[in-house]
């Protein structure tokens, strides 16, 4: 019982430390997952995004005026959508940041 224990709180160690997936590995499916907890109050574009085939790479590609041939056409829905890709788009451009400082300093 005490090895368990002791395996448990290592694979927990494991996972705090295992970096999640890069934005442009993203599936479709992912982005589904990002835009329900991010933008979830705007369920109504979600299947947008789907039908579109928004990957992660495609989602740090967006603009405000592909939301808007996309089909977003309500001025303020766009706006907080766009505003949840560009917090996604300055997290990603931050990680990469960190691993060049990373790979610098080793």
């Amino acid at each position: 019982m005490g090895e368990e224990m002791a395996n448990s709180t290592q694979n927990k160690a494991r996972a705090k430390t295992t970096r999640p997936k890069a934005v442009y590995q993203w599936t479709v499916d992912d982005v589904q997952k990002w835009y329900l907890r991010h933008c979830g109050e705007y369920k109504s574009y979600v299947e947008l995004f789907r039908v579109h085939d928004i990957t992660g790479r495609a989602l740090l590609r967006i603009t405000d005026s592909s939301l808007q041939r996309m089909g977003v056409t309500d001025n303020r829905d766009r706006e907080a959508i766009w505003r949840e890709i560009v917090k996604q788009r300055l997290k990603t451009d931050i990680m990469e940041i960190r691993d060049m400082e990373r790979v610098n300093i080793h």
